[in-house]
């Protein structure tokens, strides 16, 4: 049996947001889910595989809103909701997302992801909330903000989930031949799978003119396109498309060796 079809872990999203779908398109890797080469395509993901035997549940609900759910309960019960080891959770009612804990008794999920995207996903009061409620009954939980700064040491199944699909903050590989980009490539991408799409538009890329460099990533991860808000975020104090743009650059950086990679972040804010 092919690898990539045997099931290492359930997973299923309750999603108010199309990011989500994004997300389990890159697992999924299904043949136009990036066509950004086109009509060059150099089938770079084709040897990923595909993880399409792992999605139990895919349930689409309303966006956020201001408008108060009364029932949060009885509206999560009549989703419908998968049987699940980990549950995806993006961009849902804060309504649905306080009642967290219900969502895990009928999925029977063990560790939970909240990708935030957008500050107003998750206000960070909510995200203390819905986290102590996870702890006290014992599941993991996550909230990357965005979800390309996922990193390991949030709970062992979590982990589990980073290593198996190869997601979180991104990082590359690369073979640099007479200070040119010869190849690059994703040892981890950012979950969305922009990651890939930068490492093609870097291909051949001289390390002569890094300003140069920076500004292929820049537009590549813009064209791709990131998906996190431009608003700025007052936690972090900047918007979290640049830091997901930052996390595209440090994967490159990482991968071709240059050291001073997070000073010329700096120095571009």
């Amino acid at each position: 049996m092919d690898a990539s079809w045997v099931i290492s872990m359930r997973l299923a999203t309750v999603y108010g947001d199309v990011f989500a779908e994004r997300v389990i398109g890159n697992l999924i890797n299904f043949k136009t889910f990036c066509e950004g080469c086109e009509p060059t395509c150099s089938e770079c993901r084709a040897g990923h595989g595909s993880h399409v035997g792992d999605i139990v549940g895919l349930h689409p609900v309303e966006p956020p809103s201001m408008a108060m759910i009364e029932d949060p309960e009885e509206y999560i019960r009549e989703l419908g909701l998968n049987e699940c080891d980990l549950l995806l959770i993006v961009a849902i009612h804060q309504d649905i997302l306080a009642s967290a804990d219900i969502l895990v008794e009928i999925t029977g999920a063990k560790a939970v992801i909240v990708p935030i995207e957008d500050p107003t996903w998750v206000p960070p009061g909510l995200r203390a909330q819905v986290k102590e409620t996870l702890d006290s009954i014992g599941v993991e939980s996550a909230f990357p903000k965005p979800f390309c700064t996922l990193e390991p040491g949030e709970g062992d199944l979590i982990d589990e989930f980073i290593d198996t699909y190869k997601i979180g903050r991104p990082i590359c590989y690369a073979d640099v031949k007479d200070n040119v980009i010869a190849e690059i490539g994703p040892l981890r991408s950012a979950p969305c799978g922009c990651t890939w799409y930068v490492s093609q538009k870097v291909r051949g890329k001289s390390l002569d003119d890094l300003d140069a460099l920076f500004d292929e990533v820049a537009k590549a991860h813009h064209s791709y396109p990131c998906t996190a808000s431009m608003a700025k975020d007052r936690e972090i104090g900047d918007a979290l498309l640049h830091v997901a743009g930052y996390n595209a650059r440090y994967a490159v950086c990482g991968a071709v060796g240059i050291e001073d990679c997070r000073n010329s972040v700096e120095k571009s804010k």
